[in-house]
């Protein structure tokens, strides 16, 4: 295989790049499975701090959707609502969604649960529109863990409150 026949290759149907490959017995099990992690780090720069606090925000504010979702979904099914509609429901809104009708049927917008999940909202578009900087908490940088301690103990115990 020459250099313009491995060009047309890259450039053209990834099935027929993979068939090709597997061809030549080339195991993608066995390669780096963070292409897309490795991709942005050399087109960008990123710092391995950067990737950490990325990272932490994105399953701390996985887990702190999750729970929205049980703080609405518990009481209404409690009330009677069936739980395979509420989970219907759930899949449909977005975090902010979910955010809004905690503060407006259970809580207010002044108190600490609302006004903590919306920052970890805010996290999680900083990381979307590129604003790795702004990714702190309690005055330290997410990629630190006493920032991150922080914000987990901050919302352990907001929740607590909450429960």
């Amino acid at each position: 295989m020459d250099e313009e026949e491995i060009k047309k290759l890259i450039d053209g149907d990834p099935d027929i790049l993979i068939q090709k490959a597997k061809e030549m017995g080339i195991d993608f099990s066995g390669l780096n499975k963070d292409i897309a992690r490795k991709m942005i780090e050399k087109k960008f720069s990123f710092t391995q701090e950067q990737f950490e606090a990325v990272d932490f925000v994105f399953w701390i504010s996985y887990m702190v959707e999750k729970d929205a979702e049980d703080l609405i979904i518990y009481p209404e099914v409690q009330l009677g609502a069936r739980q395979i509609a509420m989970d219907i429901i759930m899949e449909r809104l977005h975090f902010g969604d979910k955010i809004r009708i905690i503060e407006k049927l259970y809580i207010n917008k002044k108190d600490n649960l609302i006004k903590l999940m919306r920052k970890i909202q805010d996290m999680r578009n900083n990381i979307a529109h590129g604003r790795f900087d702004d990714l702190d908490y309690g005055g330290y940088k997410l990629s630190d863990n006493r920032g991150k301690l922080k914000l987990i103990a901050h919302y352990r115990d907001v929740m607590l409150k909450k429960n």
